[in-house]
């Protein structure tokens, strides 16, 4: 199994403030990772990364490397990142749905890296191409609201349009930025089992930041933490302790361990074997 992103020194700073502070790290073919740590940690830096929407500090020798080809080196953008762009699908935490549009032309638009330009400016999709977005919305279970503006599907509901949007771009490399933060937890938890199916079903590779941590070891095999923009932890979900976690976490632990949707032991929807949560681990510890 070979690494599909991997990240050689990587630095980020703004201003004075050191956002991401020398990370290396490598995601392998197929993995679903979880990456945790408190709000301003540099998850959503590292994520865009990732993606190409921003670039590492000029004065570090860095590199980060998607699917076998460098998409920034040494501060700087590498030609072709567009055609890496297309691999990589983006889940973002509100949404980023064009509310007018349908839920339909929504999904569709994964579509658009991967069309040449006199198609897709006038939106001309193919028979096909409606089809397998149709299918992308079924698998997300919201087929039924396809001619629905996205403006008026509930929150739950424009994030698995999302995903279906992520589908229909053939993404082998889905990054989620905090897709369920704005959500409750029976629209957290369809939202999760959608990515965790994809994941299984398709062999995508998933690394999608969290806040919530017991969705973190009940959906993901493996946590990467960050705390102050350094890697604080790499390793399997089970073996998160709750020591761990509030190492990871500091004083804002007790808030993180409130968030116990199940208040149980979490199993993983595809695997069936049992994950703690932080009752479970505060019990074992």
């Amino acid at each position: 199994m070979g690494h599909v992103l991997e990240i050689r020194h990587l630095t980020k700073s703004f201003g004075p403030t050191r956002a991401l502070d020398d990370i290396n790290l490598t995601i392998d073919s197929g993995q679903m990772v979880a990456l945790l740590g408190p709000s301003g940690s540099g998850k959503s830096t590292l994520l865009r990364h990732l993606s190409g929407l921003v670039v590492g500090d000029r004065r570090a020798l860095s590199c980060v490397t998607v699917m076998g080809r460098d998409i920034q080196k040494d501060g700087g953008l590498c030609p072709g990142v567009r055609g890496i762009r297309a691999q990589v699908g983006f889940i973002f935490q509100q949404f980023n749905l064009v509310e007018r549009l349908s839920v339909l032309t929504n999904v569709l638009a994964g579509r658009l890296g991967r069309m040449p330009l006199w198609r897709s400016l006038p939106r001309w999709f193919t028979a096909e191409e409606r089809r397998e977005a149709l299918q992308a919305l079924e698998r997300v279970g919201i087929a039924e609201h396809a001619l629905k503006r996205a403006g008026n599907l509930s929150g739950g509901q424009q994030q698995r349009a999302a995903i279906a949007r992520a589908l229909v771009q053939k993404a082998e490399i889905i990054l989620a930025d905090e897709p369920i933060a704005s959500l409750d937890p029976h629209a957290s938890h369809l939202v999760m089992q959608n990515l965790s199916q994809i994941n299984q079903e398709d062999g995508v590779t998933v690394l999608v930041s969290l806040h919530q941590v017991d969705f973190a070891l009940a959906y993901c095999t493996r946590v990467v933490a960050l705390k102050d923009g350094r890697v604080h932890y790499d390793g399997a979900a089970a073996s998160c302790s709750q020591t761990k976690l509030k190492e990871i976490y500091g004083s804002a632990f007790d808030e993180i361990a409130a968030i116990d949707p199940r208040g149980k032991a979490t199993a993983s929807p595809t695997s069936g074997r049992q994950r703690p949560s932080l009752r479970s681990l505060a019990v074992n510890e």
